[in-house]
């Protein structure tokens, strides 16, 4: 599994917002079954698995280490596939000084990368990613944008433009908000974005600020939307005075994420007293996107 699949998985979490935690190890958080596994294959070809199975759990962790010979050098070599993310240690060493990675490798200092710019945060617990950038001032200084934005091949330089991702105010272009684009419990997992607002008192004409999200462009922020404008499945700003009316349903329902996060999606439903004799089935939020409650 490559950094770039990672990453896109974890976009996927990230922007939803269930988010940055578990999609790094390539999980949906939202299945219980749990399996660990440690597979072990040595030089002289012997391989050894063990396994146990639990149901009642809902983490999901794969350690995975094989050590061969170098056919070039004859050095062994071990090859580390915990949470997900691929790491190789060799006694020539696959980074450091003396091999920069180009845009797209892995990296723990900028002297591993080719660009001098490795990007890291708390989404990579093992390490960085080489990118064009790591920080806005990199894009200033070279005249190449405002905002070092992540996407799934890396960081880039960009304009500053709605859904780019901000250090500070100033990496976003006048007009916009550096800010979350969802709140959540634990400070810098989520990179800031440039939003056209943080509240609905930002926004003009009795509009709403709810969040958006966009996967497929690895982005996200906070738009002014026309009051019952969003559809079911979409984020609404939970726990704002005008949240039910951002939703053309006039429902903007609790999703709970992992236990620790609650999010606003726009549902058929909150109770059951909403469905007319029928069960209210919450909504949710995985990998494949957010779900609107339903009656049923």
């Amino acid at each position: 599994m490559t950094l770039a699949h990672n990453l896109a998985k974890t976009a996927t979490f990230v922007l939803t917002a269930t988010l940055a935690l578990a999609a790094c190890r390539g999980e949906d958080p939202l299945t219980s079954a749990t399996a660990t596994e440690t597979s072990t294959t040595s030089g002289d070809g012997t391989s050894t698995t063990t396994g146990t199975d639990n149901p009642t759990t809902s983490t999901t962790s794969s350690s995975s280490s094989t050590t061969a010979d170098d056919p070039t050098t004859g050095t062994p070599t071990t090859t580390n596939m915990s949470a997900g993310f691929i790491t190789t240690d060799t006694t020539q060493g696959t980074t450091g000084p003396g091999n920069p990675q180009p845009n797209g490798g892995m990296c723990t200092t900028d002297a591993e990368c080719e660009s001098m710019n490795c990007y890291t945060s708390p989404l990579f617990p093992d390490g960085g990613i080489c990118s064009e950038c790591n920080e806005d001032s990199d894009c200033v200084e070279a005249g190449t944008g405002i905002s070092c934005s992540l996407g799934p091949s890396g960081a880039t330089c960009a304009a500053g433009g709605y859904g780019n991702q901000c250090m500070s105010q100033d990496a976003c272009q006048d007009g916009l908000i550096c800010g979350p684009a969802v709140d959540i419990p634990i400070p810098g997992v989520i990179p800031d974005t440039c939003g056209e607002c943080s509240d609905s008192g930002d926004c003009d004409m009795g509009m709403i600020c709810t969040p958006e999200l966009d996967i497929q462009a690895f982005s996200g922020a906070k738009k002014c939307v026309e009051p019952g404008s969003v559809e079911n499945g979409a984020l609404c700003p939970l726990g704002e005075d005008d949240a039910d009316a951002a939703c053309a349903s006039g429902q903007c329902g609790e999703v709970s994420v992992m236990g620790f996060l609650t999010l606003g999606v726009c549902g058929e439903c909150k109770t059951d007293a909403d469905c007319m004799g029928g069960t209210c089935t919450p909504g949710s939020l995985g990998q494949g996107g957010a779900m609107g409650s339903v009656c049923e």
